[in-house]
């Protein structure tokens, strides 16, 4: 078994070097941090000495320079050799030993992958829900929720370190939303903040209702029809560009407004805390594509009454799918043109009425 998480070390290490052009500066610092708090085992709140996490990047980044050419190796299990991607053949081969395995690809289709204890199992519809703990190997990529096809994964840990940076980020502490969210569950963020191990529960809470909320993303995504084909040309086509940030969040903004994903499910509980935490937290593009959310909310504040967020929720849904079935449009409309003409169509039919 350790040499099998040698295994995934070694390539996860890979995987690192493979996405360090990926992140901007700042968010390539916050990864950092993360990856150093896991390997010495920190909790989210908890810091390293300065000079030993400056000592431990100049390290890390030595490594990366003679591994950033190489790809991800063969895996072996048992006298099997197993492809690094093949994420189901490999799990159900590591399932009965109490660990669960991930792959694929991020941003830059960058390799990607991490290994860890698997906590607990979960069936819903067609899809497989993995929910891990502690992980044994991970690189960069901090994404506390994926899906590989039928299978979902939820990384509790990845999750409470972007959970507790999201929280104590001093940009984001007077939002609205955010308040509101703390205040109806009587979390105290400074309190929190300044003695994590006495709002403890709090954050625990937090950290379930938020893996909850993700899963229920991740299945909207796997149910959502629009953009199953599109997304990938656009990656493709247009990789690291603002096109590119605009379909994904416009495939991500589909997943949690379809009928299986989060908005649905918060309506359906009543969840007022996890409808603001998603209004507090929308990023880039996320604003400009579903405006009907925002006053809705404030409807509801007013009126207590689900059925406003529920109209909302549909009339976004209809501009959203309305906004895929439009983009498959134009690029069948388009299939042999530059991609620079592409580009351009996209720009002006799509981004430029956001006032972007």
């Amino acid at each position: 078994m350790n040499g099998f998480v040698q295994q995934v070390q070694a390539n996860c290490r890979i995987a690192a070097a493979g996405q360090v052009g990926f992140y901007s500066l700042c968010g390539m610092l916050l990864r950092l941090r993360q990856l150093y708090k896991w390997e010495q085992g920190l909790l989210p709140w908890q810091e390293g000495d300065p000079q030993a996490v400056l000592a431990w990047i100049e390290t890390q980044e030595e490594s990366w320079t003679d591994l950033e050419q190489e790809n991800l190796q063969d895996l072996h299990w048992a006298g099997r050799r197993v492809d690094p991607f093949a994420v189901a053949e490999l799990n159900d081969l590591l399932g009965g030993e109490g660990l669960a395995y991930g792959a694929g690809y991020t941003h830059g289709m960058a390799p990607m992958c991490f290994l860890g204890e698997l906590w607990e199992v979960q069936k819903r519809r067609h899809l497989t829900v993995l929910i891990l703990g502690p992980e044994l190997a991970r690189d960069l990529d901090a994404a506390p929720a994926l899906r590989q096809g039928e299978l979902i994964y939820l990384r509790t840990e990845p999750l409470a370190f972007y959970l507790w940076d999201t929280l104590s980020d001093p940009t984001k502490q007077n939002n609205i939303y955010l308040k509101i969210a703390l205040a109806s569950q009587d979390i105290d963020l400074a309190g929190l903040l300044r003695r994590p191990d006495r709002g403890r529960e709090h954050f625990e809470a937090l950290l379930r209702s938020q893996g909850e909320a993700l899963i229920r993303h991740e299945i909207g995504e796997a149910l959502e029809p629009a953009l199953q084909h599109t997304l990938p040309v656009i990656v493709a086509r247009f990789p690291h560009s603002r096109i590119e940030r605009w379909v994904r969040a416009l495939k991500d903004a589909l997943a949690d407004l379809n009928n299986w994903g989060r908005l649905a499910h918060f309506q359906e509980r009543q969840d007022l805390p996890s409808l603001a935490l998603l209004l507090a937290w929308r990023p880039g593009f996320y604003p400009y594509l579903i405006p009907e959310l925002e006053p809705a909310f404030w409807e509801l504040q007013k009126t207590r009454d689900w059925g406003v967020i529920e109209d909302a929720r549909q009339t976004s849904l209809a501009h959203l799918r309305q906004s895929a079935a439009q983009l498959d449009e134009v690029l069948e409309e388009l299939s042999g043109a530059p991609d620079e003409t592409v580009a351009a169509a996209i720009e002006q039919k799509f981004i430029t009425p956001l006032g972007l």
